[in-house]
Order: structure tokens, then C-alpha cells, then sequence
């Protein structure tokens, strides 16, 4: 029987860059907050919400509040970096002898599928930490680096305000989601120190903690780079916003049986049902709980939300809520 997964995402973060008041992992894309996304794709693999910890802050009554009963959460006093914040959930992992698996909350992009894969890897390898990289062809983020050595093991990562010339000229970058084999990790957290730039309890530094034991640390290329891009600023989740309704539209086009005139001035939020046959004019907004039937006109110029259209309906010009 394959060993028990169990999460924590790291979802304390504060909204510096969105200016913001609200927790930044709860802006919304297409009507549904940055964190559902990365909670779906934990569900995909099998993961029920008791297996899942939310590490949060001062976010945490907005974020329980969000997010509802089934998860457990934890609390990080001191925003003191992502290894100090997986410290703080530490108490809720007490026992547990299988695989543990870290992430980011503020990345929408990470799939089930992706993690599938890690954690494929992870159990045929039986290395003690597996972690999903990014290869750039273009321009690097500014991301940690995987160093890796001649074995082609990962040795290290290091952040790029700290890393040489040399190191920054690697491609290949941290995608900040790990899958640790708990009872050989959670002991070295104590161990990370904050001898860098900003001073900080660096999860990465993990990595030459296990390979000093010994252990096995690989890193899996996710398939799509953007993998390791998560959300930081209003032009991040405005590009965050674009490709998720792309894909959507390409969905309702190709599976739906739906006409999209003009889709770059179209939006479709998540929880919208739209039956065959209907075309979507220029310039329509259709909001989440929205359901409309088969063979409908919508817009031009229809924003909608919650609303009901019968087969054969038409809206146009108009701004409704139902």
C-alpha cells in the first residue's frame, strides 16, 4: 500500500505588491480565489481536506472564513520565510510517517496533473525530497536556482539575490513545491538558519541539509514553466485571468458547441453553464451561478451574474443580476 500524502500550503503571505488589504491568495481569477485553484488540484491527486494544513497569519479569519471547515490550519506568528512557516504547522504532522507535501498558496497554475507525476517520481525513486523545477528557454525569472551535481542530483538551490553571476546564468528554477519524506525532514527544519540577504528561514536550504545525510534530492522539469510562476502583483493575476478564460472559451468552443465572436472581448467566470448553439456577441461578461440554455443570444454588451436564460433567450445591452 503506497505511503499516505499528507500537505501544507503556505498561504500566510501578506498582499505587499497587490496593494492591497485583502490576503492575496484570496483575489479572485474569474470570480474564484487564487487559493481554490491550487486546493482543486489537491483534491485531483486524492488528497481529502483533513490531509491539508493552511498555514496562514494575520490573513487567518478572512482565510478560514474563505475557505470553510474540512482544513485544518496553522498559525505563523512572524513572517520569518517559507521553512519557519512550514515550522509553524509542524504540531499538526506529529506521527505522520509518509510523504509530505509543500506548496505555495498564491500559485493557481499547479495542476493535478503535475502532481501526479511528482509523486510518481518521488515513490519510484525513494529519494528524500523530490521537487518540481522550471527550464526557461528566454528570460529567467527571479527565482531560486537548482544547482545540480555531476550525478545530475539536485546538491542545492539558492536564491538569486544570493547567488554568484555564474548560478544566475542557470536556467533551470525552483517552482517552490517539494515532496519531503516527512520523518527525514521535518527534524532539519530546526537546523535552516537565516545567514542570507533578507534574512530569512529559507525552505530551499533544506535540500543541502538532505544531501549532507546522504539523501537523494531529484527535481522533476514540469512540462509548462509557467508551473513556477505564482501570483505576486495586479499584472500577475491580470495574466493569470487571461489564460485561464482562454482556455475556457477554447473549451466551450471546442467541446461546447458554443459561438464565442470576438473572445478577447469576452469573459466566462467560473460556475457558468452554456448550453449548444448559443453564440456569445463582443464585449458580453458572464459571472459566476450564471446558466443559460440552448440556442440563446448573449451581448452584445451583457454582463451577467447569477442569472437564468431560457433556451432560446436573448440579452443584450444589459447589466443583470439575478
Amino acid at each position: 500500500m503506497a505511503e499516505k500524502i499528507k500537505a501544507v500550503v503556505l498561504a500566510a503571505g501578506k498582499s505587499t505588491r497587490m496593494r492591497s488589504e485583502r490576503s492575496k491568495v484570496l483575489h479572485p481569477i474569474l470570480g474564484r480565489e487564487i487559493i481554490r485553484y491550487l486546493l482543486d488540484s489537491l483534491a485531483g491527486c486524492g488528497l481529502d481536506p483533513e490531509d491539508v494544513i493552511v498555514v496562514v497569519g494575520d490573513n487567518r479569519g478572512e482565510v478560514e472564513a474563505t475557505l470553510g471547515g474540512g482544513y485544518r490550519f496553522a498559525r505563523q506568528e512572524e513572517p520569518l520565510g517559507t521553512a519557519h512557516a512550514l515550522r509553524s504547522a509542524a504540531p499538526l504532522l506529529a506521527g505522520h510517517r509518509g510523504g509530505l507535501l509543500v506548496l505555495v498558496g498564491d500559485n493557481p497554475y499547479i495542476t493535478a496533473g503535475e502532481l501526479r507525476r511528482l509523486i510518481e517520481r518521488h515513490r519510484s525513486s525513494r529519494a528524500a525530497c523530490t521537487l518540481i523545477s522550471a527550464v526557461f528557454a528566454g528570460e529567467v525569472p527571479p527565482f531560486g536556482r537548482i544547482v545540480r551535481g555531476a550525478d545530475g542530483l539536485v546538491e542545492r538551490i539558492v536564491e538569486e539575490r544570493d547567488a554568484t553571476p555564474e548560478e544566475r546564468l542557470i536556467r533551470e528554477v525552483n517552482a517552490s513545491i517539494y515532496l519531503l519524506d516527512a520523518p527525514a525532514a521535518l527534524p532539519l527544519l530546526a537546523r535552516i538558519g537565516n545567514d542570507n540577504a533578507k534574512r530569512e528561514y529559507y525552505l530551499t536550504d533544506i535540500v543541502a541539509l538532505i544531501r549532507g545525510q546522504g539523501g537523494r534530492v531529484e527535481a522533476l522539469a514540469a512540462a509548462d514553466p509557467e508551473v513556477a510562476i505564482g501570483i505576486n502583483d495586479r499584472l500577475d493575476l491580470q495574466r493569470a485571468q487571461a489564460k485561464f478564460n482562454q482556455r475556457r472559451l477554447r473549451q466551450l468552443m471546442l467541446e461546447g458547441g458554443v459561438t464565442v465572436l470576438q473572445p478577447e472581448t469576452v469573459t466566462v467566470e467560473h460556475d457558468v453553464e452554456i448550453g449548444r448553439d448559443t453564440v456569445l456577441f463582443p464585449c458580453t461578461y458572464l459571472g459566476a451561478g450564471t446558466r443559460i440554455g440552448v440556442g440563446c443570444a448573449i451581448g452584445p454588451f451583457a454582463c451577467l451574474r447569477n442569472v437564468r436564460v431560457p433556451d432560446g433567450g436573448r440579452r443584450e445591452f444589459v447589466n443583470e443580476r439575478g
